[in-house]
């Protein structure tokens, strides 16, 4: 935008529809176009957005709920912790959605709950240790199910040998070489584990 200004010996027109400001000068006055500036709650309310749109993307990296993003998003940008009934209305989920969020949030520990003395609601707060909370994930939601599938695999592997040592043919030969790569990909999974671990605790 290309801001005009006009130096005259006549005060321009200052009525309400006018954009322009007017300051008295040696040689008259000087008008300069008005810009409005940005609002600060619409860039408040921008930040929020990007903030809740960033957090869901990394929430479903790990295949969780959409709304656990949500949630946490809008709690990591605000500076007051929330009740859930403000989480629910700010977010235009459910409450089930809201409650569910919480629990599995505050289970990673990436929430904390306190009372407020002038409200009987439990409010909420987001843990801003990001490193923290993935560490929490992985520990505990990813190693286990990680073993889950070691093990299972090593049964898959003993079903297949076996087959084969009964007269198997070129299918079930075929079937074990799979089943032999994916043990191969899930051993080089879980010896990353103890690297990324130790990555987000330094």
């Amino acid at each position: 935008m290309i801001l005009e200004t006009k130096i005259n010996n006549e005060t321009p027109d200052d009525g309400a529809d006018s954009p322009w400001e007017s300051r008295g000068t040696t040689g008259g006055s000087v008008s300069r176009l008005v810009v409005p500036a940005v609002s600060s709650e619409k860039e408040s309310e921008a930040l929020e957005r990007e903030a809740i749109e960033y957090f869901v993307s990394f929430v479903q990296m790990f295949g969780l709920q959409k709304s656990i993003g949500q949630i946490y998003g809008l709690l990591f940008v605000s500076v007051d912790s929330l009740a859930m009934d403000d989480i629910v209305v700010r977010l235009g989920i459910s409450k089930g959605s809201a409650s569910q969020g919480l629990t599995v949030l505050k289970g990673f520990g990436a929430v904390t709950s306190h009372a407020i003395p002038t409200d009987r609601r439990e409010h909420f707060r987001a843990d801003l240790n990001v490193s923290r909370i993935v560490s929490h994930f992985v520990e505990n939601r990813l190693q286990p199910r990680l073993k889950n599938g070691e093990e299972r695999l090593a049964v898959m592997l003993r079903l297949a040998q076996k087959e084969i040592s009964s007269g198997g043919g070129v299918e079930l030969e075929q079937r074990l070489i799979r089943i032999q790569a994916l043990k191969k990909w899930q051993s080089r999974g879980a010896g990353l584990l103890p690297f990324i671990l130790r990555w987000l605790k330094n």
